[in-house]
């Protein structure tokens, strides 16, 4: 990518963010930094000067189109005017708790793992440091405000829902150390927080969607826990869904064998319910029941893409 020219990077992808237009497309990289097409990425340009790491680990927009980007080591930019320019909003690295922020693969670093703008307050925005806290900012990232102590420390991804302010939903790794508290949730805006995991086997998760109609509906993606991130012949992986108890079941019907399987990357495909994409190492599937049944979509698939690992999927809404 970059000077006008596409190529794929697919071992640095992370996550693709759109803006309100939607021929405009961003994606960072794990070394090569920010990038943005502004034609559905039948080209690309380098964007992000102003931000001083290459280590582009997450990016989302908010409700008004701003362009927020966290970076390791752990530091957050927005981006007001499209991606033209960037402002780093300070304050993250002062917190109580940045004593105990480390990446375990590389110690003595950090990263934004995640970050999810309120749907209904764009000054509200989330951010899941990995590992080590959940911080808040609730006016735009000018100040921010630290972890509380039954937060979960170890957020891969989280999600909210305009029809339930405050609420979060997180899918943790926390449970590879405590068992019960891979899946976390919060009704008020993450001062509180509650563990429901009944039913799910696999305590390792890497993925959460909540159905675009119904915000009590939700899929996660867990796994066993990762020894190495190449070890494939170790790992398995599950898609389970809340059922309306509560409780969690497995719901694997048209997918691949778990064994091999990476973590499914999980998106509501909206408005519809029961709707939904997910995309591991073995392809891109799709449900159209809430997870009563996955079709796998048919697409060139590469035989390499079976050894990496997806970081994410972003739908584009027509």
């Amino acid at each position: 990518m970059g000077n006008g020219k596409s190529s794929a990077i697919l071992r640095t992808f992370r996550i693709v963010s759109t803006s309100n237009e939607h021929d405009t497309v961003y994606v960072g990289t794990l070394d090569d930094g920010l990038f943005r097409s502004i034609n559905d990425g039948m080209s690309w340009d380098t964007v992000g000067g102003e931000i001083d790491s290459n280590r582009i680990t997450a990016l989302a927009t908010d409700p008004n189109g701003r362009i927020w980007a966290g970076t390791e080591p752990s530091n957050i930019y927005r981006s007001d005017d499209g991606g033209e320019t960037w402002t780093k909003k300070s304050g993250i690295s002062e917190l109580a708790s940045e004593s105990d922020w480390s990446y375990p693969p590389r110690p003595e670093t950090h990263n934004i793992r995640w970050i999810e703008p309120d749907p209904t307050d764009s000054d509200r925005v989330s951010v899941c440091i990995e590992q080590g806290a959940l911080v808040h900012t609730t006016d735009g990232g000018e100040t921010w405000l630290d972890r509380v102590a039954e937060a979960p420390r170890d957020i891969h991804q989280l999600r909210m829902h305009s029809a339930v302010p405050g609420r979060l939903y997180a899918a943790t790794g926390d449970g590879a150390e405590r068992h019960g508290r891979g899946y976390a949730e919060s009704h008020d805006h993450g001062e509180t927080w509650y563990y429901p995991n009944d039913g799910m086997e696999k305590q390792y998760l890497t993925s959460v969607a909540v159905d675009a109609a119904n915000p009590d509906r939700v899929l996660v993606s867990a796994s066993t826990p990762p020894k190495q991130m190449d070890d494939f012949e170790g790992l398995s992986s599950a898609v389970y869904r809340r059922m309306s108890d509560g409780s969690w079941e497995k719901c694997m019907s048209g997918m691949p064998d778990e064994a091999g399987l990476t973590p499914p990357m999980i998106a509501a495909n909206g408005p519809i319910s029961g709707r939904f994409v997910a995309i591991a190492n073995r392809g891109i599937f799709r449900t159209i029941d809430y997870g009563d049944s996955w079709k796998k979509i048919t697409i060139n698939w590469p035989d390499e893409f079976t050894e990496q690992h997806p970081r994410a999927i972003a739908l584009i809404e027509r």
